[in-house]
């Protein structure tokens, strides 16, 4: 495909700009709608005057809807959108991407979605899409399936739709104890529905990030926490979101003194409750119950999510955690990765 497609770039290159842009403003729309042009060339960047010309054409062709309360698309459109998604990812280049940031971050399968997260809510959306797909591919009978909270993780299990297929004995289990923060997003939430998408059993892990050490050795000898430790630390599957050493330092309520040792020890990323500088080195861990980093390279199949350009670096620091597994991003965290790697190069 991509030798045609090169081919059809030098033959019908002003074509191929339109096919783009249609399929950009066609996907805009299915996920706004019901949005007006005006909006909608301000969500794109596209000026007015080409909205109005092209939602114009996709009207008269039936992919979209006019109403009063603003444009939408019909089975039509969606069915061309979900056919042309595979062509448009060579297209713009993304499986290039993913050739690349495999390559040079030395994993199993990188997944790269178009767009940036850090702008736009629905790209978060598409990376959860893209690794629910990856999940379900690796589910069967007799599994344990862990996995964080987050926001990247939350939209994996909100993309997933509920699966009829009957598996055996499979648990889901939060991977460590939960922030304290939105409730939404935290991991037993998460954990309960992916369960039951997936028809599975689950287990929680009802305790706070950062006890005190007495207090996580004390909870530790319960009998019903000792049953989900053990279950954690034997998960086939884990998936987990990549973040910021900062700002995920301060979303656990860490101390100012702790904060001012991440950046003398250069901290950049987190994963898991480790944080890592950008040479993949672990400068502090935070206090909690759950996996441990030794029991990552045990994993059968760690999936790892993140998004936008400045987690590029994150991802980078945590590539050895990921090696043996799926990593799905987008594509201004691809170039960004690509762009850092070749001057470390």
């Amino acid at each position: 495909m991509e030798k045609t497609l090169l081919t059809l770039k030098k033959i019908i290159p002003k074509e191929i700009e339109i096919l783009q842009r249609r399929y950009e403003i066609l996907k805009g729309i299915h996920i706004y709608q019901p949005i007006g042009r005006r909006s909608l060339s301000q969500k794109l960047s596209i000026s007015e005057k080409i909205i109005r010309n092209e939602t114009e054409y996709l009207k008269s062709q039936g992919f979209i809807l006019v109403s009063g309360v603003g444009m939408s698309t019909t089975d039509y459109g969606d069915t061309t959108l979900d056919d042309l998604k595979n062509i448009m990812h060579h297209v713009k280049g993304l499986n290039h991407l993913e050739r690349k940031v495999k390559e040079l971050l030395q994993c199993e399968e990188v997944v790269v979605v178009p767009g940036n997260s850090s702008e736009f809510e629905e790209i978060k959306e598409n990376i959860g899409k893209a690794a629910s797909d990856i999940l379900l591919k690796h589910v069967r009978d007799d599994i344990i399936i862990a996995l964080t909270g987050g926001s990247t993780v939350y939209n994996v299990v909100k993309s997933l739709n509920k699966t009829n297929a009957s598996y055996k004995d499979v648990l889901v289990v939060p991977a460590r104890g939960s922030l304290r923060n939105n409730v939404e997003y935290q991991a037993n939430t998460i954990v309960s529905k992916l369960a039951k998408k997936l028809n599975a059993d689950y287990e929680l892990l009802n305790i706070p990030d950062n006890l005190s050490k007495k207090a996580l050795d004390s909870v530790r000898k319960e009998p019903e926490i000792q049953e989900t430790i053990s279950n954690i630390l034997q998960a086939n599957i884990i998936l987990f979101g990549i973040g910021n050493a900062y700002e995920m330092a301060r979303r656990r309520n860490l101390s100012e003194t702790v904060i001012d040792f991440l950046h003398r020890r250069e901290a950049v990323a987190e994963a898991l409750g480790y944080y890592f500088n950008k040479n993949g080195e672990i400068v502090y861990t935070s206090r909690s119950i759950g996996i441990k980093l030794e029991h990552m390279n045990k994993t059968p199949y760690p999936i790892a999510v993140a998004g936008g350009a400045k987690k590029a670096e994150a991802i980078i620091a945590v590539k050895n955690i990921i090696k043996n597994g799926s990593l799905i991003i987008d594509e201004f965290a691809a170039n960004r990765i690509i762009e850092i790697m070749k001057k470390i190069k």
